[in-house]
């Protein structure tokens, strides 16, 4: 009884134990990384890449050099890896199709933060890396 009531009390104070399956996958981290639809709206790019690449757990523990985010709706992203999109090599697959997108570039030498970033907006066909049937990884532009 008292080794329930210890252990009862142990679980109480170290709260939710955060479950295995709750990790994110690598299409989920594809998705929070790159595919921001519709556009948030900011007052301007600069703004956006800044507000974007916090919120987006990007700028945590150090300033991730660049990013860039997709402006297309999660499934014609999605689609690139099979009817909206082209074989490229290995894994990589070229979107059939254009999209928005903006590309966040950190300015000056820092690493840390407040990080600061300048914006390209573009419209372009992506590449991506597939896996399963899904994008897991931005390679850049067709």
């Amino acid at each position: 009884m008292a080794a329930r009531s210890a252990l009862l009390l142990l679980l109480v104070l170290l709260g939710p134990l955060p479950a295995l399956t709750q990790r994110e996958t690598r299409h989920e981290k594809f998705r929070r990384q790159h595919v921001d639809f519709p556009k948030t709206s900011s007052t301007d790019d600069r703004r956006y890449c800044n507000l974007m690449m916090q919120r987006r757990g990007m700028t945590t523990t150090a300033c991730k050099p660049s990013n860039t985010f997709i402006h297309g709706d999660s499934a014609d992203v999605d689609a690139i890896c099979s009817h909206g999109g082209t074989f490229y090599n290995e894994n990589y697959y070229d979107s059939t199709g254009y999209f928005e997108v903006t590309a966040c570039r950190i300015t000056g030498d820092s690493q840390r933060a407040p990080c600061n970033y300048r914006p390209r907006a573009s419209t372009q066909r992506v590449r991506v890396a597939c896996v399963g049937g899904v994008p897991i990884h931005f390679k850049g532009y067709a």
